[in-house]
């Protein structure tokens, strides 16, 4: 059985009288580092110094010259989990997921005679379910109860703690969103880039954990559509171009192929691929460049798609190439740096559920040159459309909004993104209440979550679309942070009319509200029993 001392290595603690501006400072030199111990003389664990909560109550509430002079106690959690390192994995997310699941995100000490002897993460503990539920599975002649103790324990770790995750990251990074847009002050954006940048790295680690849960369990989707094939580096560009500079790392990423080509492919998919490939290539360069080539070639019907990401980095050795696409798998250099071990992982999975492949190779520079290939179909450029206005022009005036969530900071990001289209808002809490306000007929659009306790939102969109009268047919989005197709598809056949994702990103909200309210109002909802 796995023990809590071997997923929870050995980190240098620190006394309680070290100054923040030393904290700061070990954040910056170890970008992987997520938790710092904090210990007494006699070696004892008092506290935990967590890098994002460090991060952003440095960004919101003080100033460089304030808070680096002050000692850690000051900003540490004082009551973190704490746990003897003889403790089994299976023991202590049975403990703590039934009394203090949120607090794991903070990380937790593993202790031995009561003195610091590491520290420890909810993604460790991650890769410990994973992996003995891979363990177990080969082996399940002789440990079948067992092996279904370990499947059991990762996939209610992974329900648990997506929840727990995805909750405050997204309203974190929809109030981060909504200061950038609305602050004017210069020497805020570094802060607010930084909330935002390590918002969206905790959010793609927690996507790669749940996209690699779903694809071994072969319920990992893709939702076709047509795009631009030109098109598909923009993204890459727009979010790595400003890291590459201040990293100091030379960033070039070009497209070879015809500018009017559409794919028929999932273009998150593919954009998380490229993100992936090169975040890990920022990652491992210190000095040089990382290129980005995107080919098209139109063979027939199809069309063979191929990426290229190299960079300048230390290489992969030639006998790590095959297994650094395994689960977990790292090179020396990813060990030493940090990660998950998750990202190659899962851009295996979306590439061969494209029926294509992906490999690497040692670059011309000396380092690794990543290459994906995929056959996809060329369809037809679609047909112009109009672009939908904002959502007070597609009713005719000021929308009034329903605005649902049990929590309270999502309601505030919904409420504020509404302001900023123009729309007022009401807010209520659950989906009882939700039935009741939609009866009144005071709305014209319901923005409905989804995981409420008591009524949840699909089961309110059914009591709403039940009620009879012209309020029952008020267009509802779902706003959740499950919106895979399948997904999606039951929230339409429950009565719902669109799905965001969160977090919420203005320009997806506003698109999603202007294209349900250029619905036809005079076709009743379906909504399946």
């Amino acid at each position: 059985m796995t023990l809590l001392f071997d997923i929870a290595p050995y980190a240098e603690p620190v006394a309680a009288d070290v100054a923040g501006r030393e904290i700061y400072k070990r954040f910056q030199d170890e970008p992987d580092t997520l938790v710092i111990a904090v210990v007494d003389a006699a070696n004892r664990p008092i506290g935990l110094i967590d890098r994002n909560n460090f991060l952003v109550r440095m960004a919101a509430q003080y100033g460089y010259a304030l808070w680096s002079g002050r000692p850690v106690s000051f900003w540490m959690q004082t009551d973190p989990v704490i746990a003897d390192g003889e403790m089994t994995v299976a023991e202590f997310c049975g403990r703590v997921l039934e009394e203090r699941p949120s607090e794991l995100l903070q990380g937790f000490i593993v202790t031995c005679g009561g003195r610091y002897a590491g520290v420890g993460t909810a993604l460790a503990l991650l890769q410990a379910t994973a992996t003995a539920t891979a363990t177990y599975a080969g082996e399940m002649s002789r440990m079948a109860e067992e092996a279904q103790g370990a499947l059991a324990a990762k996939e209610r770790f992974l329900a648990v703690m997506s929840h727990e995750i995805r909750t405050p990251l997204n309203g974190v990074l929809g109030v981060a969103e909504i200061v950038r847009r609305k602050s004017h002050q210069a020497d805020l954006a570094p802060f607010i880039d930084t909330i935002l940048d390590s918002g969206r790295t905790l959010l793609r680690l927690l996507n790669d954990a749940l996209d690699l849960s779903r694809a071994q369990a072969s319920g990992l989707e893709l939702q076709e559509e047509p795009l631009a094939a030109a098109t598909l580096l923009d993204d890459v560009i727009g979010l790595w171009s400003a890291h590459a500079e201040l990293k100091g790392v030379r960033f070039h990423a070009a497209y070879e192929g015809p500018k009017d080509l559409w794919l028929l492919a999932d273009r998150d998919r593919l954009r998380q691929v490229l993100n992936n490939l090169v975040g890990n290539a920022l990652k491992f360069t210190a000095i040089g460049a990382v290129e980005v080539r995107l080919r098209a070639v139109v063979e027939g019907d199809c069309a063979r798609l191929t990426g290229e990401v190299s960079d300048t980095g230390p290489g992969v050795p030639a006998e790590l190439r095959e297994a650094i696409f395994s689960p977990f798998h790292q090179a020396e250099a990813g060990v030493r740096l940090g990660g998950a071990g998750l990202g190659l992982a899962v851009c295996r999975q979306i590439v061969e559920r494209m029926n294509g492949t992906i490999r690497v190779l040692e670059a011309p520079g000396g380092g690794a040159c990543f290459v994906f290939e995929a056959p996809l179909y060329h369809v037809p450029a679609p047909a112009a459309a109009e672009a939908p206005g904002s959502p007070v022009e597609a009713a005719g005036g000021a929308l009034h909004v329903l605005i649902v969530d049990d929590n309270a900071t999502n309601r505030l990001v919904a409420a504020t993104l509404c302001e900023m289209f123009g729309c007022t808002s009401e807010m209520v809490g659950d989906g009882a209440d939700a039935v009741a306000a939609a009866a009144t007929g005071r709305f014209d659009l319901v923005l409905m979550d989804i995981k409420m306790p008591g009524m949840d939102g699909v089961e309110a969109t059914r009591r709403i679309r039940s009620g009879g009268g012209a309020w029952s047919q008020a267009p509802i989005i779902a706003l959740t942070a499950n919106a895979d197709p399948a997904d999606a598809a039951f929230y339409r056949a429950s009565g719902m009319n669109g799905v965001v994702e969160k977090p919420l990103k203005p320009e997806r909200l506003l698109a999603a509200m202007s294209a349900v309210l250029q619905m036809d109002p005079a076709e009743p909802v379906e909504c399946a029993a």
